[in-house]
């Protein structure tokens, strides 16, 4: 039995755990949600057969029955029943429960990403594996999970002719249309964004020495004409003809 009775509550669903003997029947792999709980007094006062529906398919003999049966009396058990994914029930007493999901609680499962590529020569394996690399990569960016992406096969080999080998593999070749990966895309769009930065820079530079190259021209500028201003004044002063000015 289980240290202490923990009742789970309708509808906790998740992964649960039983102690001996009922980790026969509760596998802890299995997914399960509680579709009711009974007192065994509920159970016998519906006329329900408890050793049959709870105790017989762990191996508990019809000897051993009435002492087993008193004992989960005594520690105030609750018959919890089960049911898995495709609607198959077990029972279980809950002072055989050590651990089970709250009604609250988030399920997670474990899950995984299978690409079956079919037959392929195994010259592909050093491919392959940038295939793997680029996958774990963009699993992480785009999930934000640290995968372990690994290759296998599965043992079946078949042979094909030459001229068949040939014709797959041009085929195969002529479908690929990214010969890169996203990382390796992204690097070099990063590259290119800095060799544009740089660029812009640049023409920032020389926009403001050009701006400053034009002031200076101004300002000589504004000088000479002052000075061709005083001159003429004092040509026709003297009365000779002004200088032009264009």
């Amino acid at each position: 039995m289980a240290d202490q009775n923990m009742i789970p509550a309708i509808n906790a669903a998740g992964r649960f755990e039983a102690a001996a003997p009922f980790n026969q029947i509760v596998n802890e792999s299995t997914y399960y949600t509680v579709e009711a709980t009974r007192t065994i007094h509920e159970m016998e006062g519906a006329k329900l057969d408890v050793y049959s529906l709870v105790f017989a398919p762990v191996g508990v003999t019809a000897e051993d029955y009435p002492t087993v049966l008193k004992r989960a009396k005594d520690a105030g058990a609750i018959i919890c029943a089960l049911l898995d994914r495709n609607g198959a029930p077990v029972y279980v007493p809950t002072t055989y429960l050590t651990s089970f999901p709250l009604v609250d609680g988030v399920s997670y499962e474990r899950m995984c990403m299978i690409a079956d590529l079919g037959p392929v020569p195994p010259s592909m394996a050093q491919a392959m594996q940038q295939v793997l690399d680029h996958t774990k990569q963009y699993i992480k960016a785009t999930l934000g999970i640290q995968s372990a992406v690994r290759l296998g096969t599965i043992p079946t080999v078949g042979y094909v002719s030459q001229d068949q080998a040939d014709a797959y593999e041009n085929t195969r070749k002529g479908e690929i249309t990214d010969a890169s990966n996203d990382v390796a895309k992204v690097r070099a769009l990063t590259q290119q964004a800095a060799n544009k930065d740089v660029y812009i820079a640049k023409l920032e530079s020389d926009l403001i020495g050009t701006k400053t190259t034009l002031a200076e021209t101004q300002t000589k500028l504004t000088a000479t004409q002052a000075a061709l201003a005083s001159a003429n004044e004092a040509l026709v002063a003297a009365g000779l003809p002004p200088i032009p000015v264009p």
